[in-house]
């Protein structure tokens, strides 16, 4: 497939190629863009990590600014989790993301404020974390082998002012280094299941999909190793190509723009 043809599918990250950060504004052209993918029945799927909204209310968050899509097309890093979790009987664990979330685990039967009783030990976005709050983890990862579940490794995030905020990847890096007798895992984006669900979301290939990110480093160094064509996009984090230099030349973006309706696909 050229750099450029037009894929079977599309899958599409939503914070810094759909919306502005956290403050949920539009990237400039991709509401009409996204909406045309719809309009011509071209398979699509939101590869999301976000962690603030629940997967509803990020659906109609969405859909209030213009984009017309279901829960359908998202599939998320926190779904991903709380599946995770179920599927492997965790029903107590140590919520250390957006407190706001307690009851979106509390639905499925997992009780989120476990502490040193714990299961598992999980971790997302949360504005108001602070290290007293990591240190409730010390115990549970320590001396009870809980697992230490990461919704996804993004190393930060930038909250609705546009600020860099440190992210779930970061903390995860170091209560790994802590070496408790659980498991760690990743749910979301870098890991390779979220791709594997959305790519079966859609019912496609990797080889006939486009990933399109804002993340070079977090998302499409992945989605390029499992065989997608990537696309870099310049309306997220990343306002230039220089984050590209930490990159092996392999792992380098097929498609740069400045936004998705600005990529050029035949």
């Amino acid at each position: 497939m050229k750099r450029n043809q037009r894929p079977a599918g599309w899958l599409i990250d939503v914070e810094g190629v759909l919306v502005r950060d956290k403050a949920y504004q539009p990237v400039e052209g991709s509401v009409d863009w996204l909406n045309g993918l719809a309009r011509r029945g071209e398979p699509f799927v939101l590869v999301s990590n976000n962690t603030t909204h629940r997967p509803d209310e990020l659906v109609a968050a969405l859909r209030r600014i213009g984009y017309e899509l279901g829960e359908e097309h998202l599939v998320g890093a926190l779904g991903m989790g709380r599946q995770w979790l179920r599927e492997r009987g965790r029903e107590r664990i140590l919520w250390l993301g957006e407190p706001a979330l307690a009851d979106f685990w509390r639905e499925a039967g997992i009780d989120p404020t476990a502490d040193r009783n714990c299961q598992a030990v999980v971790l997302g976005v949360n504005p108001a974390l602070e290290v007293a709050d990591l240190d409730r983890a010390l115990d549970p990862l320590l001396e009870q082998g809980a697992d230490l579940v990461c919704l996804h490794r993004n190393l930060f995030w930038l909250d609705q002012n546009g600020h860099r905020r440190l992210g779930p990847g970061a903390w995860a890096g170091c209560l790994e280094a802590l070496g408790g007798g659980g498991s760690v895992v990743t749910v979301g984006k870098p890991d390779e299941k979220i791709y594997h669900a959305a790519l079966k979301r859609i019912g496609i290939g990797p080889e006939e999909a486009l990933f399109i990110s804002d993340d070079p480093i977090a998302d499409l160094v992945t989605a390029g190793r499992l065989g997608m064509r990537t696309a870099f996009v310049l309306s997220g984090k990343y306002p230039d190509h220089e984050v590209l230099g930490r990159l092996d030349q392999q792992d380098w973006p097929d498609l740069i723009g400045a936004a998705p309706a600005d990529l050029e696909m035949e």
